[in-house]
């Protein structure tokens, strides 16, 4: 055997390197890949327990022997791939880290304590109660033998196009109902249960007599993950049991089912290593992608994994079918538990700007979400003073304000049957009328205003003490006929409307700012109304990009006991302007704003009745409309 002086020092990395496979009295305990420097030894205090591998910069540690099993050195083994060597076999440079204990290779050579060599693989080591096999890369051994049909996408099968018929002509008819039986259980659990990974692994190993089977899980770029392992003798476990990379990357490639039947194996093989014969089916979602697999193997020398009494392990194509059965099954069953998570995250998201009603009636009639036209009233929501209130607050309080404020909201409007349309920055949208037709949309539009203005005194209350101030809003309502439907994307919902209707409830809700109300509405939605509210006409008015001028209604929510009073006298006095008697509207609102010192309405006409541009209006355009000078 070469002297390791004479080898090149650096390791020789794999694609596909060699399996490490660690025994305690002849007890598979523990399997994984020499895909760096692999150091071996007992537990240290700070270790976990074992077996389990312990990833370094630069190398790896497994740690194979419990703590009070002196026998084993903390450092023990350590195991390098290298280049080098004799002929086109790999080697292992062997390092015998303990300071007491020899280390028995293969079954003819001793390498004594602190010694190092170097040797082909496959190779066995022996020391204490413990053995290390190191096995070759499986591509060294596997013939691969795939199925003549593809496996089928889910939702995609038919009668003309199924598996195929099986000659079932000799089968034991009571065997194959238990068969068909445990098939329908692994299927029914996939739609229901959690724990159907692992049922599917039984089921292999009950239906098809496998020693050990497994479903694994595929991510996006081809890893694969074990979701249940189950073995016949409970000899195997996700620690010790390392499936076929080369067979895993061929059911992914080709997807469709694959099986491995091994031919006449050396002794020296069968030596050193249980041969299996495998089989791997492909689940596939929806789209034909691959996205786990359901694995088994047959081992020689029976479930136990004796080396005695070794027989050459078959799986058959009649075996391959069946597991390929299983596996369509699974991804059925999958692709039903991705539709319901789907659908309940679809729901989810529903229910976060609509009424449970509402949900449910657009799970079912989802053509409710398409664009079509509807009678509607729009609400536009807006909180005074922002800015000045988040510079004072701060990005963090202000974020805690916004949303405690929007919530409050947003309940009002779903209280009232609403449906929340968005959100952008301080303002809200909603609205009523769709997706669901409502009669009363008016009505239910303007309630959930006036509950809107009631919730502010409570949300100011809590936060009185950061922001100094009360909250106040500007609502503007307006009612006709909008394309509404599904104005996002499929991956973020929105439904809303868009239209005239809703840029006339926008500018609506702009005009608060200058007459001096709280919460306005247009004639058209006073016109939808069956039962007109409690309200006063503050003006027509002509809104920027909006050509026709705007009769705008102020919405009295909590009206006084001398609300008729002011109501009567401000109507008089803008009829008299509207009426070109610009004089005695001045007198009238004079008197008017005397008596009402407090109310902004009458503040806002005095100011409109004094200013300069009312007078060059006075001789050159009509007095009745009023052109407000921003959004």
């Amino acid at each position: 055997m070469p002297n390791s002086s004479q080898l090149p020092p650096d390791d020789k990395q794999e694609a596909n390197p060699p399996l490490v496979l660690f025994y305690h009295r002849h007890r598979r305990v523990f399997a994984t890949s020499l895909d760096a420097r692999l150091e071996i030894g007992r537990q240290r205090s700070s270790e976990p327990p074992p077996a389990c591998r312990q990833e370094r910069s630069d190398s790896a540690r497994v740690i194979l022997a419990p703590l009070d099993d002196v026998d084993v050195s903390r450092s023990h083994l350590e195991l390098r791939l290298i280049t080098g060597g004799q002929g086109d076999k790999e080697h292992i440079e062997v390092v015998n880290l303990s300071r007491t204990q020899p280390v028995r290779l293969d079954s003819d050579q001793m390498i004594a304590p602190g010694k190092k060599t170097v040797a082909a693989i496959p190779l066995l080591l022996q020391f204490s109660s413990y053995a290390v096999r190191v096995e070759p890369p499986e591509e060294e051994e596997l013939k691969l033998q795939a199925l003549p049909e593809r496996t089928l996408v889910p939702g995609r099968q038919s009668i003309e196009s199924g598996l195929g018929r099986l000659n079932i002509d000799t089968m034991d008819e009571r065997l194959l109902l238990r068969w068909l039986e445990t098939v329908l259980g692994v299927f029914q659990s996939a739609a229901s249960s959690q724990d159907f990974p692992l049922q599917a692994a039984k089921a292999l190993v009950k239906i098809v007599g496998l020693d050990a089977a497994a479903m694994l899980e595929c991510d996006a770029e081809g890893r694969w993950k074990t979701a249940a392992l189950y073995s016949a003798s409970q000899d195997h476990d996700e620690q010790t049991w390392i499936p076929s990379q080369t067979l895993l990357a061929e059911v992914r490639k080709e997807k469709r089912t694959f099986r491995h039947v091994p031919g006449n194996v050396p002794d020296t093989a069968q030596s050193l290593q249980n041969v299996s014969a495998l089989v791997s089916a492909p689940i596939l979602d929806g789209e034909g992608n691959v996205i786990g697999a359901l694995y088994g193997d047959r081992r020689s020398g029976g479930p136990t994994g004796s080396d005695s009494n070794i027989a050459v392990p078959d799986i058959t194509l009649f075996e391959a079918k069946l597991v390929e059965v299983l596996a369509s099954g699974i991804a059925a069953g999958l692709a039903r538990v991705k539709e319901q998570k789907a659908a309940l995250a679809a729901r989810v998201q529903l229910e976060q700007f609509v009424t449970p009603k509402i949900a449910n009636q657009l799970e079912l009639d989802p053509q409710l979400l398409e664009g079509r036209d509807a009678v509607i009233t729009v609400v536009f929501a807006d909180i005074r003073g922002f800015s000045s209130i988040s510079e004072r607050l701060g990005p963090e309080r202000t974020m805690a304000w916004i949303q405690d404020t929007m919530e409050v909201l947003s309940n009002c409007v779903l209280n009232c049957d609403g449906t929340l349309v968005d959100f952008v920055g301080d303002e809200l949208m909603a609205m009523w009328g769709a997706p669901l037709s409502q009669a009363d949309h008016a009505e239910l539009a303007c309630r959930a205003a006036y509950e809107m203005l009631n919730a502010l005194p409570e949300i100011s209350h809590r936060w009185q003490k950061e922001l100094g101030t009360s909250i106040e809003l500007g609502i503007g309502i307006n009612s006709g006929v909008a394309r509404v439907g599904n104005t996002g994307s499929r991956q973020r919902l929105k439904y809303g409307p868009l239209g005239d209707t809703v840029n006339v409830a926008s500018r609506v809700q702009g005009a608060t700012k200058y007459l001096g109300a709280d919460c306005l509405f247009t004639a058209s939605t006073l016109a939808a109304f069956s039962t007109k509210p409690e309200r006063r006409r503050l003006a027509r008015v002509q809104v920027v990009n909006i050509e026709q001028p705007i009769d705008i209604y102020q919405l009295a929510c909590n009206p006084s006991d001398d609300w008729e009073t002011l109501r009567t006298r401000y109507e008089a006095a803008l009829t008299a302007l509207e009426s070109q008697n610009v004089g005695s509207a001045k007198e009238l609102a004079t008197r008017l704003a005397a008596d009402f010192p407090g109310d902004l309405p009458t503040a806002a006409l005095l100011r409109r009745l004094n200013s300069p541009q009312q007078e060059d209006e006075e001789r050159t355009t009509d007095t009745s409309i009023w052109c407000l000078p921003g959004k």
